[in-house]
């Protein structure tokens, strides 16, 4: 213990004081005027607690010592750190390691109010709880993942971490509609949470908008059979971004959708392989910057052949094995 006070990992109390009170009734007039221990704002003395007489003529302690634990001491950097989360009416009254002031319920409400301007989602978490708790437990270039991501509180604590240390964090949110009977049309999933999380890139209520790029993915099962007639580009495209680039993308509009490069190499994906898809990518083929395609179709060899008589160098795919093989498919050829 001696060691661990020189080395001044015990905090104890700023104000140190030893109270013993010799009768019941000086005991219950100390509760009466809330001059007793505290835990925060909560008297730890109360009239109700069983025993009361133990504490007559006994010496009670105000304020307790704290252990503090350095982040370098721990046997590896990702083990949990405690963390004492100080309420906003609190603010001031703690000065020990791994604390941090967040705000309630309430703050998260505001928040989602300010970017809707409704309350468009109930019990959304704290803004800067989720925050703190990020700061402390990530690294700037780590993924977080939320399987219950209700009004995107994590994505947005997420997005404002990385501008305030220029961090390179991303996330992965996880929601479901949440229709009910009576509301068969809610969607949570895609009308708060996505919506927030645009709003928040975007600006909201005159505030500037935070850096970020956000995909909206909806988890669809395809029965194996029915794979050709139900995939399209859309699925496609999300499973190649994955599978080529290991990053999930929004879908860009129009008939050709590029993926990405690979060196002089466009990864485009096509909805269809008619006249309006061959001279879209005719255009993209004849930049200085391209010198091969590499397109994904519904009907590759028909493509193939038109792009070919066009003198356009270019490896076509099927679209439907895009969609079979997923983020396990091999590369470009």
């Amino acid at each position: 213990m001696e060691e661990f006070i020189r080395l001044a990992q015990i905090i104890f109390p700023a104000e140190q004081r030893v109270e013993t009170w010799p009768t019941l009734d000086a005991l219950l007039a100390a509760i009466d005027a809330v001059d007793v221990p505290k835990s925060g704002k909560t008297p730890l003395l109360r009239r109700d607690l069983p025993n009361l007489e133990f504490w007559v003529g006994r010496p009670v302690g105000f304020g307790r010592p704290q252990f503090k634990r350095y982040k370098a001491d721990l046997r590896n950097q990702t083990q949990p750190l405690s963390s004492w989360v100080v309420p906003t009416f609190e603010a001031g009254e703690y000065e020990m390691d791994g604390s941090f002031v967040a705000s309630t319920n309430q703050e998260g409400a505001r928040v989602v109010a300010e970017i809707f301007g409704d309350r468009a989602f109930n019990y959304a978490k704290p803004l800067s709880l989720i925050r703190n708790l990020l700061q402390q437990a990530t690294r700037p270039g780590d993924i977080v993942l939320d399987f219950f991501a209700g009004s995107a509180t994590t994505g947005h604590a997420v997005l404002e971490l990385n501008a305030e240390d220029g961090g390179q964090r991303s996330f992965i949110l996880c929601s479901s509609s949440e229709a009910t009977a009576k509301e068969p049309d809610k969607n949570l999933c895609s009308d708060v949470c996505a919506e927030r999380m645009r709003r928040v890139i975007a600006g909201y209520r005159g505030r500037p908008g935070i850096s970020g790029d956000f995909a909206y993915l909806q988890l669809d099962k395809i029965d194996p059979a029915d794979a050709p007639f139900e995939a399209d580009a859309a699925h496609a495209f999300q499973l190649l971004a994955l599978q080529r680039f290991g990053v999930a993308r929004a879908l860009p509009p129009g008939p050709v959708r590029p993926l990405g490069r690979s060196g002089d190499c466009a990864l485009l994906v096509c909805d269809t392989a008619d006249l309006e898809t061959v001279e879209a990518l005719a255009v993209v083929a004849a930049r200085d910057d391209i010198a091969r395609l590499a397109v994904y179709s519904p009907r590759p060899k028909t493509l193939a052949e038109q792009l070919a008589a066009r003198g356009i160098e270019a490896n076509c795919y099927s679209l439907l094995d895009a969609v079979m093989h997923g983020p396990a498919a091999g590369g470009v050829r």
